[in-house]
C-alpha cells in the first residue's frame, strides 16, 4: 500500500510539472497597439505616461525598457516629439516610455520634483517614487527584461535622472543625463551605494546650464555642479581604471557651428561599468540629431550624431549589476 501511494503521488507530480511546462511554452504571440496612453495611481494622484510598443514586440520574450524623462515646461507627448527616441525603439527592439510631471505650471506644461527646491519639490510631489513605481508596474503588465531597465532625461528630466541614481537606482542598469548635471548638495552629501555606468551629453555654449556650474538660468533653486565634476564624480564613484584618449568625432555637418569631443572611462566595477561623455563644443541646450522649428534661443543643435541612438548604443551594453 505505502509503494503504491509512493507511485500515485510520483504520477500526480509529474502530471503537475508537465502542465506548468506546457503553459509556459504554450503562451500565445499577441499584437499590441504601438502607442498606449497609459495611467496610475500614486500618492492619491493620477499619473500619466504615454508607452510605445514596437511591432517586434508580441508578449512571448522580454524587452529592454528605457524611461526617458521630459525636460521642465515640457509632457510625454513633446517628449516623443522632441527626441525621435520611437524611431531607436522600432529597429533595435526595445519599449520605451515617457512618464509625465505632475505639477502642471502652465496649460500642459509640467516640472518635475529633481530636489532642487522647485514648486513641486516644495509641494511634497515624490517623482523618484513615481518613477520606480512605473517601472515595477510596467514588469508586472508586459514581458520586461528586468536586467536591461534604463532611465534617462533632458533638462530638468535630466537632473531628476541623476538624483534618481543617487537615491533609487536599484532597477536600473545605466542611466543617461543630457543637457544637465547633478545638484550640488547630491555632489557633497550623497552616495549612490552602487556603480552604475552613466552616459552624458551636454553643450559648452548651453545657454540656460552653466557649463561650470553654479544656478540654472531664470531660476531661484539649489546649486549645481558643472558637467566635468559630474563626470569625474561617477568616474571615481564606479572606480574606472581606464581613461581613453579623447575622440573627436568626424564634422559630419559643417553648418551646425558645433562638434563633438568624446571622453570615455572604462574598467569600473560591478562588470564593467563605464563612463561615457560626449562633449558638444558649440553646442547649446538641444537634443543632438534633431533640430525643431523656433529652436535657436536654445543655441545651437549638433547633427553630427542623433543623440537617441548613441544613448541606446550605450545602454545596450549593460546589464543590472548589484
Amino acid at each position: 500500500m505505502k509503494n503504491q501511494s509512493i507511485a500515485c503521488f510520483l504520477i500526480l507530480l509529474l502530471i503537475s510539472l508537465f502542465a506548468c511546462k506546457k503553459t509556459d511554452e504554450n503562451i500565445q504571440p499577441k499584437s499590441f497597439p504601438e502607442i498606449i496612453n497609459g495611467s496610475l495611481t500614486y500618492q492619491n494622484n493620477l499619473r500619466k505616461y504615454i508607452l510605445h510598443i514596437p511591432s517586434s514586440y508580441n508578449g512571448t520574450a522580454e524587452f529592454p525598457l528605457v524611461v526617458f524623462l521630459h525636460g521642465g515646461g515640457g509632457n510625454a507627448q513633446s517628449a516623443v516629439n522632441f527626441t525621435n527616441f520611437n524611431q531607436v525603439s522600432k529597429s533595435e527592439n526595445f519599449l520605451m516610455v515617457y512618464p509625465q510631471g505632475f505639477f502642471e505650471a502652465s496649460p500642459n506644461s509640467f516640472v518635475w520634483a529633481d530636489g532642487r527646491g522647485l514648486a513641486p519639490d516644495i509641494q511634497g510631489v515624490d517623482d523618484v517614487g513615481f518613477i520606480d513605481n512605473l517601472v515595477t508596474t510596467l514588469k508586472k503588465e508586459y514581458k520586461i527584461n528586468a536586467q536591461k531597465v534604463y532611465l534617462c532625461g533632458f533638462s530638468n528630466g535630466s537632473f531628476l535622472t541623476q538624483r534618481i541614481a543617487f537615491e533609487k537606482n536599484t532597477q536600473f542598469a545605466a542611466t543617461g543625463t543630457i543637457g544637465g548635471t547633478m545638484m550640488k548638495n547630491l555632489y557633497d552629501n550623497s552616495n549612490p551605494q552602487r556603480a552604475i555606468s552613466q552616459i552624458f551629453i551636454f553643450g559648452t555654449d548651453d545657454p540656460l546650464v552653466p557649463y561650470k556650474g553654479g544656478v540654472v538660468v531664470g531660476s531661484n533653486t539649489l546649486p549645481i555642479v558643472g558637467i566635468e565634476q559630474a563626470v569625474d564624480y561617477w568616474v571615481k564613484n564606479n572606480n574606472c581604471k581606464t581613461a581613453l584618449s579623447a575622440v573627436n568625432l568626424p564634422n559630419i555637418n559643417a553648418t551646425d557651428n558645433s562638434t563633438i569631443t568624446v571622453l570615455e572611462y572604462t574598467n569600473g566595477n560591478c562588470n564593467n561599468t563605464k563612463v561615457k561623455f560626449y562633449k558638444i563644443n558649440g553646442g547649446g541646450h538641444t537634443w543632438a540629431g534633431v533640430k525643431l522649428p523656433n529652436q535657436t534661443t536654445f543655441g545651437e543643435t549638433n547633427l553630427d550624431i542623433f543623440a537617441s541612438q548613441e544613448i541606446w548604443n550605450f545602454f545596450k551594453q549593460f546589464e543590472l549589476c548589484k
